[in-house]
């Protein structure tokens, strides 16, 4: 989501920006640092992760101002090195993304909790309980893991920057839900069917990348 300084309150600004200060202020002392600091190649795959959602966020389709479809990828990046570097590489990614390509930081916040901490959550929620309460599939794995929750993500973000553009007075309901809602399942699918292409080959070919994957778990016996 892109949008110049002016069309952005100030406390609209502000609030984005502490729920996005405040979840990474959180990720930075909650992540298994000591564990990256015994694995450090580990800490390439962050960098790579922030390059990734920078790729993805940045090939979108305006549709209207405010209103972008674009791949998210955060369903994949948190299934890879875990929700804690998710939010880190995701508020980097965010950053970076209008000093590149143009448009105004004041609703970089919002972004950030739209398109990296909204999703992230998501797929983290979804993982643990599929873990915890189903059988220990591989395809319970990609279909529930990563596909559905990267299809839920897509659509918790459509509807939240639909209610972020609405509080700020940009469109009302019946011009974003003509223009923009229901356009969502032609991106959330294909959303869940990329994540799910990307998290099949990482799981089979360098499985030890894979922070939420054990293929002694899924596979071996089974």
């Amino acid at each position: 989501m892109q949008l110049p300084n002016h069309l952005v309150s100030l406390p609209l600004a502000t609030i984005g920006w502490l729920i996005a200060l405040g979840s990474v202020a959180w990720a930075v002392r909650a992540a298994p640092w000591s564990a990256l600091r015994a694995e450090p190649a580990r800490l390439n795959l962050v960098g790579l992760a922030a390059l990734f959602l920078l790729g993805m966020w940045s090939l979108k389709a305006t549709l209207m101002p405010g209103l972008t479809l674009h791949f998210l990828g955060a369903a994949t990046v948190t299934l890879v090195i875990g929700l804690e570097l998710t939010l880190i590489a995701g508020l980097a990614a965010a950053i970076v993304l209008p000093l590149a390509f143009g448009g105004g930081m004041a609703i970089t916040g919002w972004h950030f909790v739209l398109s990296a901490l909204l999703p992230a959550l998501i797929t983290y929620a979804i993982t643990r309980a599929s873990q915890r309460w189903m059988p220990p599939n591989f395809f319970i794995y990609l279909f529930i893991g990563v596909f559905l929750s990267a299809v839920l993500g897509v659509i918790v973000h459509g509807f939240g920057t639909a209610l972020l553009v609405m509080a700020m007075g940009l469109y009302d309901a019946d011009i974003i839900w003509n223009n923009y809602l229901r356009i969502l399942p032609l991106l959330a699918f294909p959303e869940g069917v990329i994540n799910g292409m990307i998290m099949t080959a990482l799981a089979l070919v360098i499985p030890q990348w894979v922070i939420s994957f054990d293929d002694h778990h899924y596979i071996d016996g089974r």
